[in-house]
């Protein structure tokens, strides 16, 4: 890998902590693989300082843009100058950029990600957006960023489900202004008639665990998706593929966005596939 120099890129990944981060290990394998004068490096900067931080980064001239991580992606909003549509309904941010006029942009991918990981898991049998019904349980960063993808893809019914319902029905309020024609609405999970199952908990990471929702009359084709990366292979995959369920492993969402990152970092056509092979995953 080239060394770092007056020359190389920087790419921030900021969280509070760092220690769990990703990013650093798949794109500096990628930076590698391809030979490129970059690196993503984590900092550990706490919630005060932060929207100075990502000032102060974005006016460095050698920073090429951010990866943010817990719990800075909600403040973000704040911290920029600019924000998607998606990054507002959602309530978050998960990338920062330049754009060509210098404005500095916020935008959330998470979301984007999964549904083109999606793609990949329907591709023998696509969805009807506007025929889908959906779950999704947990609504903290990702679980926002799905929501608002898949409301943006004209979903016919969301319901969500969390245990901090005030935060949750406030996404749902933004996401009704933002897209009336998909139905929205706060229930407890409920497996029956719904096309696409979707764990944005913790739950399912470590042996223990409890189910994030019961698979108790989900229908055979329909597709459980979890958002988790500690292990590949959850509980709840593991039943959801027993029932007969095409099941989405959480690496894939991780790996479709990344081409994504590169896109709004100053990297346009990266394939999702580079990533897929690397040894770094």
């Amino acid at each position: 890998m080239k060394e770092i120099t007056g020359t190389t890129r920087i790419f921030p990944v900021i969280g509070w902590p760092v220690e769990q981060v990703k990013a650093p290990t798949l794109f500096n394998a990628y930076f590698r693989h391809h030979d490129l004068d970059a690196r993503v490096i984590p900092f550990k900067i706490e919630p005060e300082r932060y929207c100075e931080a990502v000032r102060m980064f974005m006016k460095t001239e050698n920073v090429g843009g951010i990866f943010v991580s817990i719990p800075h992606k909600p403040m973000t909003l704040d911290a920029v100058e600019q924000a998607t549509l998606r990054a507002r309904v959602a309530g978050a941010c998960n990338a920062v950029y330049r754009d060509a006029d210098g404005v500095i942009w916020g935008d959330l991918i998470d979301g984007e990600g999964f549904i083109r990981a999606l793609a990949r898991t329907a591709a023998d049998r696509p969805l009807v957006w506007n025929k889908t019904r959906a779950l999704v349980v947990g609504t903290g960063g990702v679980g926002c960023a799905i929501v608002a993808s898949l409301a943006a893809q004209g979903v016919a019914e969301i319901s969500v489900f969390d245990t901090n319902r005030a935060g949750a029905e406030a996404l749902l309020a933004r996401v009704e202004a933002a897209y009336p024609a998909t139905r929205v609405r706060f229930a407890p999970p409920d497996a029956s008639g719904v096309d696409l199952l979707v764990n944005c908990t913790p739950l399912g990471m470590h042996a223990g665990d409890p189910m994030p929702f019961a698979l108790e009359g989900v229908s055979a084709g329909a597709i459980v998706a979890d958002c988790g990366m500690k292990i590949e292979m959850s509980q709840l995959l593991v039943q959801a593929r027993a029932k007969g369920c095409r099941i989405q492993k959480g690496k894939e969402m991780l790996i479709e966005q990344a081409p994504l990152y590169l896109e709004l970092f100053g990297w346009p056509g990266v394939a999702a596939d580079d990533f897929r092979h690397l040894e770094a995953l």
